[in-house]
């Protein structure tokens, strides 16, 4: 009893969860809204800047995307580590 309530009851859980969402996609991507969507993204331009002309300027912005994931990755990384750590029993 304690295998099913611990591994086999949630795993149906989460199936059945899953297929509601997927059916209810399903339902919305028929919508007029969602052919709307799809024709705004089709013909908007994606934001794509300039390349980089001097190796100078790809470094930096390299240098600049690491720091960004840094802070954007790392600093929560941190966050919460440091908030499992002093919560945790000896």
């Amino acid at each position: 009893m304690n295998i099913f309530k611990e591994y086999i009851l949630p795993a149906i859980v989460y199936i059945l969860i899953a297929a509601v969402l997927i059916f209810g996609m399903q339902f919305i991507a028929q919508t007029d809204w969602a052919a709307g969507v799809r024709e705004t993204t089709a013909n908007t331009p994606p934001e794509i800047g300039p390349v980089p002309a001097t190796l100078v300027e790809f470094l930096t912005s390299l240098a600049i995307s690491t720091v960004r994931m840094t802070l954007l990755i790392g600093l929560p990384f941190a966050i919460t580590s440091t908030i499992l750590k002093r919560t945790q029993r000896p």
